[in-house]
């Protein structure tokens, strides 16, 4: 077994210490002043008294010296040799005549602490040692010199005719007493001496408390004695009141010990309520603070939205109004270019802020990444300058994510111009892809931090050698309109719709930078779980579509919505009803012919929605066909109507052209039918 003898340099090291030295010296005294020059009080303090053989001094002496060096950190050799020397002493006194002095002698109890000191010594340098083991020899020990040593404070003449403590001197048991409590003392730190010397409330307690448990039964014991010995009052007397005194006395420290834990109890009380209140208070805060964050950022979007919608409606506004007053005809073409132009514009706009509200239509398909990566790359390169380095470091090539092209390459973009135009003096970007093991990570987006599941996400980084941001641009850049361009250069719209897009694609954006070293923008996607083909590239549809004749029933309770799409229909050569509810169409339907096609708002006012009537025209006229439109993709509704929902969708403002194309597609699915 290894040792460990190295004791720290405490407070009980060094009470042990300096006992172990008193006791030490208290030997030697006894075997020179004593038995060296015959001095009677160091042989027995009262004359009547048994005398300290030079066996039990020797044993003292070795057991003071074995503790010294313990504290002191010396060989664990040297607490051993002590040890082995303290046995072989007891043994020597009871086996070898030389050791023997009459009428005094080494008394049975004597000679058990005696080994127990040899005990103690041995363990201390064992390591590893259960504190059961530890203690119990010292604590067997302090209690077989405490008797005697109470004994001697009441002159009890049974004590000497107690064949166990016979020739036991005083000071042999103060020795003993005071060197067990110096080992007690170097084990501050473990068993009952742990909670007797620890540091807590209770401890301090049990502290104040020791003096008046150690000496009240002393005290009484003694005064009982005495009132025997005077034949003050009789035995039975005696007992009752020692009795009662000591219930008191336990009693007492009960309520003491109680009232302070009463009052520590109270404290703790007193801080948790106010803990709650200022927690409370924080949160309070907290939710005040954020809420005037959010207002402050819904003030902006609708402050940017009205600035360009009144921009785009003034655009509009001007040339209708040129239409009508221009008698110039061949200017009219002009007005109404300019008008179609603003107007998708202002759809462009929308679509970017439903984007940013991760409420966009999306058509995901398996796609490999660093594919649609290098194709965005080149798209990027006509928009980069000379004096920027693209480099790229592309790891995902064999990895498939689902997510829509055209929105990513739109995403990404957005990044990378804002990459390019944070250098204008030139510098360097770079694209970098990889798979990453992702847990709970806290990513920017819409409405603060949010988490994204655990799992492989596939990262997309744009790393470039720009300024910056500091860390309050960085909370608010993917704020709608908020941007460090100067004025006129951005829209502050190109890293909220990108946050937008990650987020509705079930990943995330991160922003990280510091002043002068760049920005770095990831942006992750959670990998296929399987590995499906690449889903090829869209074929290219004729931009030229026939009109058809069909019969649409057309359902939306906007009035000039449904007028003007009308219209359109009715010029392609269509048949058209409209209706301005569910209940409606279903009516228009069971009074008259199915219509072959049926164009349905999302959400209408009445208790059946655009779904709902979906399903119902599905399972009654199977043979028409139903499209949902709406201003933008409830993909919440979308969901709640199952999996086996996978009709069209248009998103608002509808282009004539694919109106047409919607309207065309009957026939096909009739041909197929």
């Amino acid at each position: 077994m290894t040792t460990d003898v190295s004791l720290p340099n405490t407070w009980h090291s060094k009470t042990s210490f300096y006992v172990a030295v008193s006791v030490g010296i208290l030997a030697l005294l006894n075997l020179i002043l004593g038995w060296g020059l015959g001095l009677e009080f160091f042989l027995r303090i009262w004359p009547e008294y048994p005398a300290m053989v030079p066996s039990t001094a020797i044993s003292l002496l070795f057991g003071s010296l074995g503790l010294i060096a313990l504290n002191k950190g010396y060989s664990p050799w040297v607490a051993r040799l002590c040890s082995v020397l303290i046995a072989s002493d007891v043994i020597a006194n009871y086996r070898l005549a030389v050791f023997q002095v009459v009428p005094d002698g080494m008394s049975i109890a004597t000679a058990i602490a005696c080994l127990l000191i040899a005990v103690c010594l041995w363990s201390r340098t064992v390591k590893d040692l259960s504190t059961f083991a530890r203690l119990l020899p010292k604590t067997l020990g302090v209690s077989l010199a405490m008797v005697p040593l109470i004994g001697y404070l009441y002159n009890s003449e049974a004590l000497f005719a107690n064949p166990v403590y016979t020739l036991m001197a005083l000071h042999t048991a103060i020795g003993f007493t005071a060197l067990f409590v110096a080992f007690l003392v170097n084990d501050a730190e473990v068993g009952w001496m742990r909670v007797l010397a620890a540091p807590e409330l209770g401890s301090q307690m049990l502290r104040k408390l020791l003096p008046f448990l150690v000496l009240v039964p002393v005290g009484l014991t003694g005064l009982a004695l005495i009132a025997s010995n005077l034949n003050y009052v009789s035995a039975d007397l005696r007992a009752s009141v020692l009795a009662y005194t000591m219930i008191l006395m336990l009693v007492t420290a009960a309520c003491y010990f109680a009232n302070v834990i009463n009052k520590t109890e109270q404290r703790a009380a007193q801080a948790e309520k106010l803990q709650r209140e200022s927690d409370r208070a924080r949160q309070v805060a907290e939710v005040a603070l954020e809420r005037g964050q959010k207002i402050e950022a819904l003030g902006k979007l609708v402050g940017g939205v009205a600035h360009d919608f009144n921009n785009t409606l003034s655009v509009v506004l001007g040339n209708l109004q040129l239409l009508q007053a221009d008698p110039d005809k061949s200017a009219h073409p002009v007005y109404l270019t300019e008008a179609v132009e603003a107007v998708q514009n202002a759809a462009e706009l929308t679509r970017q802020l439903l984007a940013y509200g991760r409420k966009s239509r999306l058509e995901p398909v398996p796609v490999n990444l660093d594919d649609l990566v290098r194709k965005t790359l080149n798209m990027f390169q006509r928009l980069c300058p000379a004096n920027i380095t693209v480099s790229t470091r592309l790891s995902a090539n064999e990895m498939i994510v689902e997510l829509d092209p055209i929105n990513f390459q739109q995403a990404l973009l957005n990044i990378l111009i804002n990459a390019r135009d944070a250098q204008p003096q030139g510098g360097k970007i770079v694209i970098s892809t990889a798979a990453e093991e992702m847990g709970r990570e806290q990513v920017s987006g819409f409405g603060g931090t949010e988490q994204i599941f655990s799992g492989t996400f596939v990262c997309i980084s744009v790393v470039d050698s720009g300024p910056g941001m500091t860390a309050q641009e960085l909370s608010r850049a993917t704020e709608p309109f908020f941007t460090t361009k100067p004025v006129g250069e951005g829209t502050g719209l190109g890293l909220s719709v990108a946050s937008g897009f990650c987020r509705q694609s079930g990943g995330g954006l991160t922003l990280l930078s510091e002043p002068g070293h760049g920005l770095t923008a990831k942006m992750f996607f959670p990998l296929s779980p399987s590995s499906p083909d690449v889903a090829p590239e869209t074929m290219q549809q004729s931009t030229e579509v026939k009109p058809s004749a069909h019969r649409i029933l057309l359902v939306d309770d906007d009035e000039k919505v449904t007028r003007v799409m009308a219209r359109q229909l009715q010029l392609d050569g269509n048949e058209v009803e409209v209706a301005l509810s569910a209940a409606d169409a279903l009516e228009i339907m069971s009074t008259g012919p199915a219509p072959d096609l049926v164009i349905t708002d999302l959400v209408m006012p009445g208790a059946m929605q655009g779904h709902a009537l979906a399903k119902e025209i599905r399972a009654r006229f199977p043979g028409t066909h139903v499209v949902l439109m709406s201003g933008y993709d409830s993909i919440r509704q979308r969901q709640s109507d199952g999996a086996e929902w996978n009709e069209p969708f248009l998103q608002k403002p509808i282009n004539w052209i694919l109106l047409r194309e919607v309207a065309a597609s009957c026939s096909a699915k009739k041909m197929l039918a």
